[in-house]
């Protein structure tokens, strides 16, 4: 009997894995391309300098969460890669489009994507993109209770390297029309060498919830510099709280996988 008890405990366990594995970044694919500004880990951000990072966002793999995703996702119902976004994907971007890949910045256009930094932050999930944009995402296809991510401009445009500020953008959430969230216009530095942090995003999603909207403005000044990103864009299900230790704001480099 105890050899009986063990043997289901350890199939419990393996259960437990999988289920906490079941979704993952790898399930979106490779990069599209090897990033010209790769992302550096870093013992202190240095905000002239495109892409390093002192702090990270690893991804949240806990049942019930559900990132989301643009083209290796799927609609209504998400996938291992996450809940693909259903509107026109000429509509992700401004500056030309479509995007054609999972957890990368805009970039320069195909071939030049990079992973997502903001602020000093980098994020293993998220949405780049190239303001003006907006994204749709239907709600049907899950219990979806509530909606937890960060926002901000791409450090690949850092505010000592270009336009002075590094770009700039603001960004609306709604649901069914209601909007839940409205940043201030975010830059992505200030003068003195200052890079700004992403700004968290947090809110409930009402039951019955069809659709959330997420527009991506571009701070009123159109510049080339305006390269936005959404990090860790997260539908979670009831009981499942923002808080995770795998989704935190802060990791070691050792926490960061190295290739994907």
């Amino acid at each position: 009997m105890k050899k009986i008890f063990y043997c289901l405990m350890a199939l419990a366990v393996l259960q437990i894995a999988a289920a906490n594995a079941w979704a993952s970044r790898a399930d979106c694919g490779d990069l599209p391309n090897e990033p010209p500004k790769p992302a550096v880990k870093v013992a202190q951000e240095d905000p002239e300098v495109n892409n390093d990072y002192d702090k990270a966002v690893t991804e949240d793999l806990r049942p019930g969460v559900v990132y989301l995703a643009l083209v290796n996702g799927a609609q209504p119902a998400p996938n291992a890669c996450g809940l693909n976004a259903s509107n026109d994907p000429a509509e992700w971007m401004g500056w030309g489009g479509p995007l054609e890949a999972e957890n990368v910045t805009i970039g320069e256009g195909p071939g030049t994507r990079n992973e997502i930094v903001i602020g000093g932050v980098y994020f293993e999930r998220g949405i780049g993109t190239h303001a003006s944009a907006i994204y749709v995402y239907p709600l049907t296809g899950g219990d979806f209770a509530s909606f937890h991510g960060y926002v901000g401009m791409s450090d690949e445009k850092d505010a000592g390297l270009e336009c002075g500020h590094g770009g700039s953008g603001d960004f609306t959430f709604s649901v069914d029309g209601t909007e839940m969230f409205k940043s201030d216009v975010l830059v992505g530095g200030e003068a003195g060498g200052i890079n700004i942090a992403p700004v968290e995003v947090a809110f409930d999603i009402p039951a019955g919830a069809q659709e959330l909207v997420i527009e991506v403005g571009d701070g009123g000044d159109g510049n080339s510099c305006d390269h936005s990103a959404i990090g860790d864009p997260k539908l979670m299900a009831t009981g499942v709280t923002s808080v995770s230790p795998h989704g935190r704001l802060s990791a070691t480099w050792g926490e960061i996988k190295s290739s994907y």
